[in-house]
């Protein structure tokens, strides 16, 4: 009997019900203490196999370095004959649950919630609706993104660890934080340059059981890649003028009210590779930098958008931004000059003269400005403030946007040039495109893999599936290899 037999021969399903059900009631919120609830959770479920029992040495738990809630990244490695190693990975946080509003104490308990929304009949859209009433999903947080791809992993495991013959290895990763930072991957890929150097392994693939939004109903798909994601910031520095007096002043909304509407759903930001186009950029965040109401102009406008890439690199997006941001600049500095024209002729009067000169620097300029003039005392109030702000974020007192327009404004403080300009630059975390297309030493058979994976589920459960390049969601996959990527 062949490895696939074997486990096609074992109660699977019986097994993923038995773990899912009490890791879904684990309440891991990601980016808070809980997570450490879902960390407690696996390091039970994995001692709990007979084969760790009597190899304590592979599994634990690999502290991610300066993490403000401390959180570890869980493993068990089985072990076969062999250097090639199967790599399976899924995140254990989930995000809140505040959308469910008074449902929010059965969020964790499907069977529970099942109940319930079969009494509040109108509470779902339609499709969501026929859903329940088919009996064929499972309602609850995390049950798709991602403890049901967990239990998936933790029972494939337990059955390989089983096995008596076993041929490769099979490493399972658990990380917590995917759905805010990626702390735990980041954390995760030390850890793997260590299980690798200690045991010999040889990393042939990586699976990542993440959710997927079908194309076609009976139809599943298999991504053998994930998008990248870059965070873009636009910080504008006006000029401080009263309401009364526009004209000596320089308002920033109306600066970045332009750069916004440029680059929003922009085209000329979105990479089309293989027949399959990322999703085009958005903005997440926008604000005025004042604090208060006041009958002055803000002193700065600022936010952050997003760019999904299938290849282009960061320093893509910034040329295009740059270049945008100078357009826009010149467009408001030349409406100011027609409005003041227009209103003082109307008076019969010559209009003042309107002295902008558009100006767009990247951050690191603006850093080197401050630091130039200013040096230690601008580098340790700088690193000042890095701190502040990392625990402000620690503390959910901040978000990770918020937080890197704050160390724009400490530069701003040590700058003397109190001209209107354009900041741009980059927040993190910065997520590269990964595809096995752009892996040119690949085997026929990992190239061949999603068809052998289709036919072998379409023979042994009448489930077809389709591949495609890019998984479109943004996982963890990001930081699984490194390639060049290519242009569209």
């Amino acid at each position: 009997m062949n490895t696939e037999e074997e486990l096609m021969s074992q109660d699977l399903e019986g097994e993923i019900q038995r773990i899912l059900f009490p890791y879904l009631k684990v309440r891991s919120n990601t980016g808070t203490r809980l997570e450490k609830d879902g960390e407690a959770f696996l390091a039970k479920e994995l001692s709990s196999f007979p084969y760790f029992k009597r190899e304590e040495s592979l599994m634990g738990a690999f502290s991610i370095p300066r993490d403000p809630f401390d959180r570890c990244v869980c493993w068990g490695l089985v072990k076969g004959r062999g250097k090639k190693t199967v790599v399976l990975i899924h995140h254990y946080d989930v995000v809140d649950v505040e959308d469910y509003k008074r449902l929010i104490p059965l969020a964790y308990s499907p069977e529970e919630l099942e109940q319930e929304l079969g009494k509040q009949a109108g509470m779902l859209g339609q499709e969501t609706e026929q859903d329940l009433k088919s009996g064929e999903w499972l309602f609850g947080r995390g049950t798709a993104d991602m403890k049901g791809g967990g239990a998936i992993q933790l029972a494939i495991l337990r059955k390989y660890s089983e096995m008596k013959d076993r041929n490769g290895n099979l490493l399972l990763i658990a990380v917590p934080d995917e759905e805010n930072l990626s702390a735990g991957m980041r954390g995760a890929a030390p850890l793997l340059a260590k299980l690798k150097k200690e045991h010999g392994l040889d990393y042939v693939m990586m699976i990542n059981s993440e959710p997927h939004q079908r194309k076609r109903k009976d139809v599943g798909v298999l991504s053998e890649g994930s998008v990248g994601k870059i965070m873009a910031f636009v910080y504008v520095r006006g000029y401080l003028s009263h309401v009364g007096k526009v004209f000596e002043g320089f308002n920033p909304v109306g600066l970045i009210s332009r750069i916004v509407a440029r680059t929003d759903l922009d085209p000329g930001f979105t990479d089309v590779v293989e027949g399959e186009a990322a999703p085009a950029p958005t903005w997440l965040f926008m604000k005025d930098g004042k604090s208060q109401y006041d009958v002055s102009m803000p002193l700065s406008a600022s936010g952050c958008f997003s760019v999904l890439s299938l290849g282009s690199t960061p320093e893509d997006v910034m040329n295009r931004l740059e270049q945008i941001s100078m357009e826009c600049f010149e467009d408001t500095i030349e409406n100011i000059k027609k409005s003041c024209k227009e209103i003082y002729g109307r008076m019969g009067k010559p209009a003042p003269e309107i002295g902008w000169h558009p100006r767009v620097v990247r951050f690191r300029e603006l850093y080197e400005e401050a630091r130039t003039r200013y040096g230690k005392v601008f580098l340790e109030a700088f690193e000042e403030k890095i701190e502040e702000v990392r625990m402000l974020i620690s503390e959910g007192k901040l978000n990770i946007l918020e937080g890197n327009l704050k160390l724009v404004e400490t530069v701003y403080e040590y700058i003397e040039d109190i001209n209107p300009r354009v900041v741009i630059g980059l927040a993190p975390p910065f997520y590269p495109a990964v595809a096995n297309l752009f892996m040119g030493e690949l085997d026929r058979n990992q190239r061949n893999l999603s068809q052998k994976l289709d036919q072998f589920a379409e023979n042994h459960f009448s489930q077809r599936y389709e591949r495609e390049h890019f998984f479109m969601g943004i996982s963890d996959m990001s930081y699984s290899s490194i390639s060049r990527g290519v242009r569209s």
